[in-house]
């Protein structure tokens, strides 16, 4: 009888979920609320567009139905609405300084503030709805994120965990907003969090997965961009080539006059509502010449990947849209700056195919030139050559396109980065490589459900809390949370294998009262130098007063340090 009852011992053991499954398991849920945080989001934009301006056909379509002074209008009102939040957003008390999702993955404490998250998504609203030249995935991954900071808070996680499931958020919010579950996981393990550790990725793809399945089962899914079937001849990758190399040389040109209009707006000292109604005046100001520079250009990319523009109307188009984007995201306007980038490498890649046919005839049609300048501008902007690479092939689902994607890819961020070593994301990147894990603290990984016993308990508890919890040491303390020492599982054994009455309070001489603890205000380095000595999983964390607050995990502490690492 006692051989089968150990071995049900041992299998329900085994089968105990470890803290790092348990966090899989979260990560699952966030990428659920993630899908459904964005989805809300996506819903209620097109709800609102369509009370406006009685269309559901986009911003492009509502844009041409207008008369001239409301399509001048609109884009000024929006700014204007959209500076008004932004002032109400900053009056609010900031409990953390860390107040944007990329910031919140690698600085502080994982924190998201609910009330500022929300004003940022409603500002982000205001400047969408009114034809700004910018991309709605901004809210949409900050509201995914958001969800995973709520989770992690509710859950009491420490911060390297409340970090990641914050990350698996956006990754949620990527996969939700681009179709794209590798490539929305691989966007925040590359550019965010500059690490592609399987701990992290793990967890980042099954947010995106959980995320995608989500979307399938409640709107179903398709590819965002419809393009024909392309398969670009051998002469195609010369082609691809110099493709590659010109998005390298001209990616930086344009993130450099994204620069100057912020510098341009940044010293105007006009109130900040002022400045963003400016910024939409202009966009409407260059409608009137072109309704295709409202929104994030989703409509006419689609069109260019389906080879509909001529190249004098992809010129002027180009031109008109870069002007937008500079006056949107230069006046301060919060939004997402991806889907903009992706327009100018369609259109950059739909001209360099019309231009290359004259020299190759059929080599490079022009829906895979645009495919492959929406990739090649895209990782010479954000410096991520795979995740760009990833994001065109799910985005588009046209495979013939990939080899020749891949090399200019590639090359564009090859020569991107040697002209202009900051990505679009320099400020996140930057302020990563600031955030030195040595000036955190245990208290920032201290989790508080610590398995403890008392003097007193029985030898039958001492074994039940060691294999609940498959824990190598059970912390003992007294009535007061007063931290006494450890038992450790290999002494009780030993017990165990000896005759004693289970009912019998443990002896005093498992005591180990030398086990080794650590302060709440001990740096990490120091809380590193005593896992060196200690071959255990977790430690015991002590307040001032020596009662037990809880303890930390050597994953957590690893996680921690794990991205300083990679940076370095």
């Amino acid at each position: 009888m006692k051989k089968p009852l150990e071995f049900a011992v041992v299998l329900l053991e085994r089968l105990r979920p470890s803290d790092w499954q348990r966090t899989l398991a979260w990560a699952a849920l966030v990428g659920f609320t993630g899908a459904l945080a964005t989805l809300g989001f996506r819903i209620a934009l097109g709800a609102v567009e369509t009370l406006l301006y009685g269309t559901a056909g986009g911003l492009v379509e509502a844009a041409e139905s207008l008369s001239w002074w409301h399509r001048l209008v609109a884009p000024a009102v929006g700014g204007l609405l959209a500076g008004l939040v932004l002032v109400a957003l900053r009056r609010l008390p900031q409990r953390t300084p860390h107040g944007d999702y990329m910031e919140a993955t690698v600085l502080g404490r994982g924190d998201l503030p609910v009330a500022s998250s929300l004003l940022r998504a409603l500002s982000s609203a205001c400047s969408v709805i009114g034809g700004g030249a910018i991309g709605r995935e901004g809210p949409m991954v900050q509201l995914a994120a958001l969800t995973g900071s709520v989770v992690a808070r509710w859950l009491g996680m420490p911060v390297p965990r409340r970090r990641l499931l914050v990350a698996c958020g956006a990754a949620a919010g990527l996969a939700t907003a681009y179709g794209a579950p590798i490539a929305g996981a691989l966007f925040i393990a590359e550019i965010v969090l500059q690490s592609l550790a399987t701990e992290t990725l793990a967890a980042l793809l099954i947010a995106s997965v959980c995320a995608h399945a989500t979307v399938a089962a409640l709107v179903g899914t398709q590819p965002l961009y419809t393009m024909p079937p392309v398969s670009p001849t051998g002469a195609a990758l010369g082609a691809c080539g110099v493709l590659g190399f010109l998005a390298g040389v001209c990616a930086p040109v344009y993130l450099g006059l994204l620069d100057l209009s912020k510098a341009a707006f940044a010293a105007w000292r006009v109130p900040l509502p002022l400045k963003l109604a400016a910024g939409g005046l202009a966009v409407g100001l260059l409608s009137l010449q072109a309704p295709q520079v409202w929104g994030n250009g989703f409509s006419v990319v689609n069109g260019i990947l389906q080879g509909h523009w001529v190249w004098q109307g992809l010129v002027i188009v180009l031109a008109l849209k870069l002007a937008a984007v500079a006056a949107t995201t230069g006046s301060g306007a919060v939004g997402g700056i991806f889907t903009p980038t992706l327009f100018v490498g369609a259109a950059s890649g739909g001209l360099f195919a019309l231009a290359a046919d004259a020299f190759w005839p059929g080599a490079l049609p022009v829906p895979a030139g645009a495919a492959i300048g929406m990739g090649a501008f895209l990782a010479a902007s954000t410096h991520a050559p795979l995740t760009s690479i990833l994001m065109i092939f799910e985005m588009t689902e046209n495979y013939g396109i990939v080899a020749p994607l891949m090399l200019a890819c590639v090359l564009a961020f090859s020569f991107s980065r040697l002209i202009r070593p900051d990505s679009i994301y320099a400020s996140s990147q930057r302020a990563k490589a600031v955030a030195d894990p040595r000036v955190a603290t245990a208290r920032d990984l201290v989790r508080d459900e610590s398995i403890t016993v008392v003097p007193g308990d029985s030898i039958e508890a001492v074994e039940q809390r060691l294999v609940e919890s498959r824990w190598r040491h059970v912390y003992v303390v007294d009535a007061g949370r007063v931290f006494l020492g450890a038992i450790a599982m290999h002494d009780l054994v030993g017990l165990l294998k000896e005759a004693h009455d289970a009912g019998a309070p443990w002896p005093p001489q498992l005591l180990q009262s030398g086990y080794p603890r650590l302060a709440m205000d001990m740096p990490l380095w120091e809380v590193l130098r005593v896992f060196e000595d200690h071959p255990g999983e977790r430690l015991p964390v002590l307040d001032a007063a020596g009662r037990l607050a809880g303890h930390i995990a050597k994953t957590d502490l690893v996680l921690m340090l794990r991205d300083q690492v990679a940076v370095a």
